[in-house]
């Protein structure tokens, strides 16, 4: 943890000010490795800290322990999405991505399978999520436990059959979370020697702020060539859409950025890592002033034009890492955007 603690400090000194490198600079993989390795456990932190709420709220349900098991739930879920874009490496394993977060979910598979499993005879275990579908398993089906109009303001939540479910899930989440961030660590020597992996970390990047740009705010704002429709938005049921964006923004600062300085260092283009660092603190800070959910903006226009100013954001911070920076570091684009984590 103390070289966490290092590594931590290296990345405020980054963000602060990327003029002013030592000659003995860790190289950007190894930045990029320690960060992401911090924001991992981070996740798997706040995942035991939402399934020890869980297991508090179920043994003795009232309003306060439901309000601090809506918060670890909403912790939790941005520490995911702090992390979110690193979409290589042990994320891929067992579709690890999916099961934190299964989204896009055109069909309400999430909502299907949350019935099924209460109205089942027997309450799942976490080995019974392990082996269902990635639908069941992670953030979205715990948001319909908490908000969904089905659970009738959060009142059927206390039902046994619910509470055991919703113990089931989180257990599962905690195991997987571990899971990734022990398999993160192991997976080091293999990042930190393969040279392939700075163009994977920068590819990675540059695929969530497409998602972000097309599937995430694009598709649910309407501005993808069909007509709005904001339950295509994550968490859309907890009306935290845009406050899900922002932890991804956040996220890309830390987990990101301090790598992509050094790279541009050694690059000798530190002004593009300049200009990335002030665009996306400007995209971070008109991501923050905006309400945080997605479908009420999508009813007024001046929150809608507030959508609109982070989605053109967004669409420049894009640019300037998949194409000016991209272009500067050599990096050769033959992938494209998925439907999905």
């Amino acid at each position: 943890m103390a070289a966490f603690r290092r590594l931590g400090l290296l990345a405020c000194t980054l963000l602060a000010a990327p003029l002013s490198f030592a000659a003995d600079t860790p190289a950007p993989r190894d930045i990029w490795h320690g960060a992401m390795a911090m924001q991992y456990a981070e996740l798997s932190d706040a995942s035991e800290r939402l399934e020890a709420s869980a297991a508090r709220f179920c043994q003795a349900p009232d309003e306060s322990l439901r309000q601090r098991l809506e918060n670890d739930w909403l912790s939790a879920y941005q520490a995911w999405q702090a992390v979110r874009f690193i979409q290589f490496g042990p994320v891929e394993q067992n579709s690890r991505g999916w099961q934190l977060q299964f989204w896009p979910d055109r069909k309400n598979l999430v909502g299907r399978k949350v019935n099924g499993w209460l109205k089942a005879p027997a309450a799942p275990d976490a080995q019974a999520i392990a082996r269902d579908s990635v639908a069941i398993q992670g953030f979205p089906a715990l948001e319909y436990l908490l908000y969904d109009d089905a659970m009738e303001d959060g009142r059927a939540l206390s039902d046994p059959n619910a509470c055991a479910l919703m113990q089931a899930i989180t257990t599962h989440l905690a195991d997987t979370t571990s899971a990734l961030h022990r398999d993160w660590q192991a997976f080091g020597e293999h990042y930190l020697d393969m040279s392939d992996y700075t163009e994977t970390t920068l590819a990675s990047a540059i695929q969530a702020l497409e998602q972000l740009e097309d599937k995430r705010l694009g598709e649910p704002m309407g501005l993808k060539g069909a007509p709005a429709n904001g339950y295509l938005a994550e968490a859309w049921r907890s009306e935290q859409s845009v406050r899900l964006v922002a932890s991804s923004l956040e996220g890309l600062r830390t987990g990101f950025l301090p790598g992509l300085t050094a790279l541009l260092r050694e690059a000798d283009a530190l002004p593009l890592a300049e200009a990335f660092r002030d665009q996306l603190d400007k995209t971070l800070a008109q991501a923050s002033e905006q309400p945080s959910g997605l479908v009420p903006a999508l009813e007024y226009e001046e929150a809608f034009r507030g959508l609109q100013s982070l989605y053109l954001d967004i669409s420049q911070l894009r640019h300037l890492l998949g194409n000016e920076i991209a272009a500067e570091l050599g990096l050769m684009r033959g992938f494209n955007s998925s439907d999905g984590d």
